[in-house]
């Protein structure tokens, strides 16, 4: 009877604890370390608010997170299914957001006097003169050549050149954003009240709204009057999300971003946007 008795034991024993493994969720840590070298306890929080914000928007997936002033670093420990790349690049990308008043083709042909190098590196064909796209390409060889053309042209207090290459896509465009004095936009994503995802049923795609808090409302309608039938980009850490050709003059602060993205991309940027920008940066460690 007592053997009986042991085995039953035994066995709700093992049992309890098999279940305790199999109800486990699968854990991945983050460890990443900021490479500001005086960056601030004060700092290091406001970095991980916005982290958290991040996290919280992009996923569902729960997660835990530590301070680790002394080494000012920031370890988060994943459960659930969340991708780690994706995570680590919401934990490290600085998220600034930036507009710019965008060249056409033709305008930054004239900036160049004439000269279309561009057309060896860019595209293989086609052009169209009031597109703000300068051209693409598909191949990081051919960038790197392009980039070389492009720091000897020395039009750093004209133009700044940016590429289409936030998600690492295979065909990346290039883009000339102007950067005389009259042509600023003064807005970043400071001046952003909320965002929101809209889905067009449509097109079966998801678009990403945003609206201007109040005292950038009149700024924004005066870009968009000064730039009708121009491009405005939209930047994000040095990448163009989006360059859309303004219509019409553009009141009540109201702005789209419709770009071909996917869900997924829509998620992120609006993660990324909406959690703010990282008063510091972070490289992962581990």
């Amino acid at each position: 009877m007592k053997s009986i008795l042991y085995s039953m034991i035994a066995i709700l024993f093992f049992g309890i604890i098999a279940m305790g493994f199999e109800n486990k969720p699968q854990t991945r840590t983050i460890l990443v370390q900021s490479t500001d070298r005086n960056v601030s306890e004060l700092t290091l929080s406001q970095s991980a608010d916005i982290i958290t914000r991040r996290l919280q928007t992009f996923s569902m997936e729960k997660f835990e997170m530590k301070i680790i002033s002394g080494k000012n670093q920031i370890r988060v420990v994943l459960s659930g299914k969340q991708d780690r790349k994706v995570a680590e690049s919401l934990i490290t990308q600085k998220g600034a957001l930036e507009f710019y008043e965008a060249y056409n083709y033709h305008d930054l042909i004239q900036l160049l006097k004439g000269d279309s190098t561009l057309l060896k590196y860019l595209d293989k064909g086609k052009h169209y003169e009031s597109s703000p796209n300068i051209g693409c390409i598909s191949s990081a060889t051919e960038m790197k050549s392009v980039v070389q053309y492009l720091n000897s042209l020395k039009l750093g207090d004209k133009c700044k050149f940016a590429w289409s290459n936030l998600f690492g896509d295979t065909d990346v465009c290039l883009y000339a954003l102007r950067m005389e004095e009259e042509n600023r936009i003064p807005l970043t994503g400071s001046d952003i009240q909320n965002f929101e995802v809209k889905h067009d049923a449509e097109r079966q795609k998801d678009n990403i709204l945003f609206k201007f808090k109040t005292p950038a409302i009149q700024v924004w309608a005066d870009v968009t009057k000064r730039n009708l039938d121009k491009a405005i980009a939209i930047v994000m850490d040095n990448n163009v999300l989006y360059a859309p050709v303004v219509h019409g003059e553009i009141n009540g602060g109201n702005c789209e971003i419709s770009g071909d993205f996917t869900h997924a991309q829509v998620q992120y940027i609006t993660a990324i946007v909406s959690g703010g920008e990282l008063p510091a940066s972070f490289t992962v460690v581990k």
